[in-house]
């Protein structure tokens, strides 16, 4: 009783909200509200196109209205332009195309959430429209009002959470989750994603023997301390960052301490802020970041390939359609950010060094003009995508900037003195400065790895795509996101306590196939996602398989790069390139040619088609067949005896979905 009469007066005395008995259910913008204006209202009042100067796309810009005034009275629907001008009748009616017209549950749902909204005390509609600070109060009071779905107790450890803010989704929503997996199904999973291959027989045997009780963290705690895991951790984020490396760059990837970084620093548990710091500052002075210039070396002088590089590491999100205009549907998402981003690099150039090459900054320079869709021209200002502007005095038009020694740390070499110079480092350093905007009081730069380590393991992010974590792409489970990346943040960003959270959540260990149920939606995560293995997992999982060692198989290595470049892929889309490579390719049959002790030789020594056949099984697949798989390969072998059957027989199981798919 006290709590609620303390929570009534902080209200009364805010000045925003009015007393009420009783609160009105609210439809929620993003499941409802939002879809309907997206249907209807954002193709002329929201993104590029603002008719009437009216903005659907948030309370605060429907608030703020157009101009013809607010476009919605909180709490009085009766009052509201935008309900008004919807219903049958109106003039003027909205929307003007009679084919695109609301339905009349639409109107409904849209009545209810502005007559849900709390109404505004002190302040008239007719004031709303100049009001911004009250504006964004309301908004900001309104989103804090909101309870959570769940708070978890202050020991609750990561995985816990995870599985309690699932938990009461799925009971929310009448979700019947997947049973939970057994642990031939678990050792399978965590190998491909922590060690980037399925478990050896003899790894998958031990571990299923072992019955003492802690198995799984034990599993999960050595495979993190392995000399796996950070080789698989740099073969997945080489490409999340840097792209499919072309033939000619692979080599220098390595050559010139780029992948040495990315695993060193993944075997170390380096924090992830840092590593974002190492490579946008692109200095690489110590043993802890060198090589993590080539980030930005690679992309030689190309300063809108640097910023559009950063922004999903950074911020999570992708810029490149804001480079001609404010995004379209995420109005967060403005031109100016992505010239403000590209701006922090076009003072950068590579250089040859006398340690090798190095990205070098000048001091001056790099003041250049945008043109905006109303051919506007704009100077290109340091303003990014988490609000933050820095200041910089631009030059007096038509006048030369002096590039002065004092105005660096390190000095551009002289001429003649060219190749025997260290790279110039300006004390007033446009890459220093978006370095730490970027890793210090920016939500997003835990959000946007979160997200991506939740793709990787659960085959689908939060956010999804999670290159969009922008207003137009909520997150599937909110909390759960915000919670993980505070948990991350306060934890110094230590992505290996990260992924231990998730894969040891109850969560991740559901079983992918619900027999009998149809499955709910994938972002429900109420079973396990099957996740397409990378040409690297496909590579050193048949190496396992086959028993066979990786420099017997370089060419079909560099065949699967070139026929699987995906990786953390949106969906999976298998072609029809992957399927005719396994069937024609020359590499693949001559991997299963029996040679010394590999597969294929092993099952042509035992006696017995059955036997043979459940043996291929447990190698490749890690499991015995059923009845209806062994009376048909029985059949099948009986008129292919000998090495051709063995070699089909691995072929078969080899490119079975079951192989090739996370599951």
């Amino acid at each position: 009783m006290l709590l609620r009469l303390f929570l009534l007066i902080f209200v009364c005395l805010a000045g925003v909200f009015p007393p009420a008995t009783k609160a009105a259910v609210r439809p929620e913008w993003t499941g409802e509200v939002e879809p309907i204006l997206d249907r209807h209202c954002f193709k002329c009042h929201g993104g590029v196109k603002q008719k009437g100067g009216l903005d659907l796309r948030s309370l605060e810009t429907m608030l703020r209205g157009g101009e013809s005034g607010p476009a919605i009275v909180p709490h009085e629907s009766s009052n509201s332009r935008l309900i008004q001008f919807i219903q049958p009748g109106a003039e003027p009616h909205m929307p003007p195309d009679e084919k695109k017209q609301l339905s009349p549950g639409e109107i409904s749902v849209l009545r209810k959430w502005v007559d849900s909204l709390p109404r505004p005390r002190g302040l008239s509609s007719n004031h709303l429209l100049t009001n911004t600070a009250w504006i964004e109060s309301y908004a900001g009071d309104l989103k804090a009002s909101q309870k959570p779905v769940w708070t978890p107790p202050a020991k609750t450890t990561p995985a816990e959470a995870i599985d309690g803010f699932l938990t009461r989704s799925w009971r929310k929503n009448k979700i019947r989750p997947a049973p939970e997996s057994d642990n031939s199904v678990f050792i399978r999973r965590v190998y491909l994603d922590l060690a980037g291959r399925i478990p050896s027989q003899e790894e998958r045997d031990r571990f299923l023997a072992d019955s003492q009780s802690g198995k799984q963290k034990r599993l999960v705690d050595n495979l993190l301390e392995s000399d796996e895991y950070p080789r698989h951790m740099r073969e997945i984020f080489d490409v999340v960052l840097m792209g499919r490396p072309s033939p000619a760059n692979e080599p220098l990837r390595s050559e010139h301490g780029w992948n040495g970084y990315l695993e060193k620093s993944f075997r170390e548990n380096r924090p992830w802020d840092q590593m974002v710091r190492d490579m946008i500052r692109a200095r690489g002075t110590h043993d802890s970041n060198k090589g993590a210039y080539w980030f930005l070396y690679e992309k030689e002088s190309n300063h809108q390939a640097m910023a559009e590089a950063v922004a999903p590491l950074a911020f999570g999100v992708n810029i490149k359609c804001a480079q001609c205009h404010n995004h379209p549907m995420a109005w967060e998402i403005e031109q100016r950010h992505y010239w403000g981003m590209v701006a922090a690099f076009n003072r950068s150039k590579p250089v040859q060094t006398p340690s090798g090459p190095a990205v070098s900054e000048s001091a001056i320079g790099g003041f250049v003009n945008f043109a905006n869709l109303k051919k506007e021209s704009q100077p290109a200002l340091l303003a990014f995508l988490n609000g933050k502007t820095v200041e910089e005095k631009w030059p007096v038009s038509d006048s030369k900037e002096e590039d002065k020694t004092e105005l660096y740390r390190v000095p551009p070499p002289k001429d003649e003195k060219k190749e025997k110079a260290p790279a110039a480092v300006p004390i007033f350093s446009r890459r220093d400065i978006l370095a730490t905007i970027a890793t210090e009081e920016n939500p997003a730069l835990a959000q946007a790895m979160v997200n991506r380590i939740w793709l990787q393991l659960m085959g689908r992010g939060l956010v999804h795509p999670v290159d969009q974590l922008d207003s137009r792409h909520p997150a599937s489970h909110p909390e759960l996101l915000r919670w993980l990346s505070a948990d991350f943040e306060r934890y110094g960003f230590d992505v290996k306590r990260l992924i231990r959270s998730i894969v040891l959540s109850s969560a991740y260990q559901l079983e992918s196939a619900m027999p009998g149920e149809k499955k709910p939606a994938a972002e429900s995560f109420a079973w396990a996602l099957e996740k397409p293995l990378s040409a690297e997992q496909l590579f050193r999982s048949t190496l396992v398989a086959l028993n066979m060692e990786e420099k017997e198989c370089g060419e079909f290595r560099k065949a699967l790069l070139n026929h699987f470049p995906g990786v953390m892929q949106v969906s999976y889309n298998p072609s029809l390139q992957q399927a005719m490579f396994f069937s024609n390719s020359p590499l693949v049959n001559d991997l299963l040619k029996p040679k010394g002790r590999n597969t294929a030789a092993r099952l042509l020594a035992l006696e017995g088609v059955e036997n043979r056949i459940r043996s291929g099984f447990d190698m490749v697949l890690g499991r015995e067949p059923d009845l209806e798989e062994m009376a048909g390969l029985r059949s099948f072998l009986a008129v292919k005896p000998g090495e051709k059957g063995v070699r089909d027989l691995l072929w078969t199981l080899l490119t079975s979905v079951e192989f090739q798919v996370n599951h």
